[in-house]
């Protein structure tokens, strides 16, 4: 069963309840009243028969006996037979007699008793009076017109009860079906999603709803789930990339190996001079390869966050290393230091670090016209540490900003071995720098050239 219908079935199940209730209550009272009125003209007859007993309190004076035709009047002897009987209502069409030879043992008891006709057709309220000789007189008030009004107002609350609740359901039904509008687009847009629509969002209810809420909850939650695919799918592509270009980096040694090692073969390396070049060749190729290796074994186990256990580094002990080892690698560039955070502390893995200056150092020398100097600027801003590199070369290109930390991304696309490596140098930074709960961003210099500024959070104490 639908909750639509679950909910219009319980609430009118509970408005008839409620409407049932009402209605015995109202029927119940309504009788009592009728059937006191009644017994208050009954205790007017008790009044006018005993004239030496004091009126209770609040009893109405009839001021006269009610007609023969209002109230039946029976006599019993003292074995309970019937003596005399004057029936209530017309003279031609009487009314069944009470039974009261049910109570006549009770008859000594005064009180306004409900006696069933004979027959059991009619009710009276009725009261029996013990008089000096023996005998007893039963004075009866029919309930007839008691059970017609009561009659008449059970009809009128089953007609207005059942239009009460037929009411009450069909606005129950266009308030749910209204109310959980929300509920059914929520239902397409989960059948959307589950078909691979993952752009699909639940349209916005009101917030202070509970499905307002839950309407909200469900987009931010679908807007991650895209997220997640997105960032997979990137993954992925990046993945595809990532082996393309390390395949592509490591089958040019490799062939150039084999080449030689195949003229070798062939003895067409007879003289030592080409032997010696070959030899040459395929250490540098070894080489290359080896330094490739090792950078995608680097990248690879900080994907998998294997960080050895941070130490406390001098900062300005690693840049120093990393100026000075630039000077012997390339002593016709100038690089200058500035900053007074020489002191400046940081938390982390110290050849790791040292490799991220190496590597921006190495960007340089690799990227710039031969003897362009270079600026190393140090310092300390909202207990991070900052350090920019900056070179006085022809700058990044504006739509190559965002990419230079990609691996395998190069500027030059024509990847000549001329004008860079193997692309995974600032890949490495970046990895690096995250891993330490810091960031690096490249940019261009106004009025010179690119721009590495490097954050890490500065060690405390």
């Amino acid at each position: 069963m639908r909750l639509r219908t679950q909910l219009v079935l319980t609430f009118t199940l509970l408005l008839v309840t409620v409407i049932a209730a009402v209605g015995f209550v109202v029927v119940r009272s309504s009788r009592t009243v009728l059937t006191n009125q009644v017994d208050e003209g009954l205790r007017g007859i008790q009044i006018r028969i005993e004239p030496d007993r004091p009126i209770p309190s609040g009893a109405p004076d009839r001021g006269g006996e009610p007609s023969a035709r209002e109230v039946a009047h029976i006599v019993l002897d003292t074995s309970g037979v019937v003596v005399f009987e004057d029936p209530s209502g017309f003279r031609d069409d009487p009314d069944p007699l009470p039974d009261v030879a049910a109570l006549f043992n009770d008859a000594a008891v005064r009180e306004i008793v409900t006696v069933s006709s004979i027959g059991n057709t009619l009710n009276y309220r009725a009261f029996f009076e013990q008089q000096p000789d023996g005998h007893t007189d039963v004075w009866a008030a029919p309930l007839t017109e008691v059970d017609a009004a009561v009659e008449r107002m059970l009809v009128m609350l089953l007609l207005a009860g059942a239009g009460v609740a037929l009411i009450g359901a069909t606005a129950t039904w266009w308030l749910v079906r209204r109310g959980l509008r929300p509920v059914d687009d929520m239902v397409d847009t989960a059948t959307a999603i589950g078909g691979g629509d993952l752009s699909r969002r639940v349209p916005e209810a009101k917030p202070p709803t509970e499905l307002g809420q839950l309407g909200r909850a469900l987009n931010e939650m679908m807007g991650q789930i895209e997220g997640a695919f997105a960032h997979e799918a990137e993954a992925q592509e990046r993945l595809k990339t990532f082996v393309a270009d390390a395949s592509h980096e490591l089958r040019t040694p490799i062939a150039a190996i084999q080449g030689y090692a195949e003229l070798y073969r062939k003895g067409a390396l007879e003289e030592q001079e080409a032997l010696d070049n070959a030899m040459r060749r395929v250490g540098s190729d070894a080489a290359r390869m080896h330094r490739l290796v090792g950078d995608l074994l680097l990248l690879a186990r900080l994907d998998r966050g294997e960080v050895v256990e941070p130490r406390p580094v001098n900062l300005g002990h690693l840049i120093n290393d990393a100026v000075t080892d630039s000077g012997a690698i390339d002593p016709d560039r100038v690089i200058t230091m500035e900053g007074s955070a020489a002191t400046v502390r940081v938390l982390g893995d110290e050849h790791q670090l040292a490799q991220v200056f190496t590597n921006l150092l190495a960007n340089t020398r690799m990227h710039t016209p031969a003897g362009t100097s270079a600026t190393v600027r140090m310092r300390v801003e909202s207990e991070m540490a900052v350090v920019d590199v900056i070179d006085e070369g022809p700058g990044v290109p504006d739509e190559a900003l965002t990419k230079v930390f990609d691996r395998f991304y190069r500027v030059d696309t024509s990847r000549a071995r001329k004008s860079g490596g193997s692309g995974l140098g600032l890949a490495i930074v970046a990895a690096i720098v995250d891993e330490h709960g810091g960031s690096v961003e490249a940019a261009n210099e106004p009025g010179r050239g690119a721009r590495f500024t490097v954050k890490l959070p500065a060690a405390t104490g």
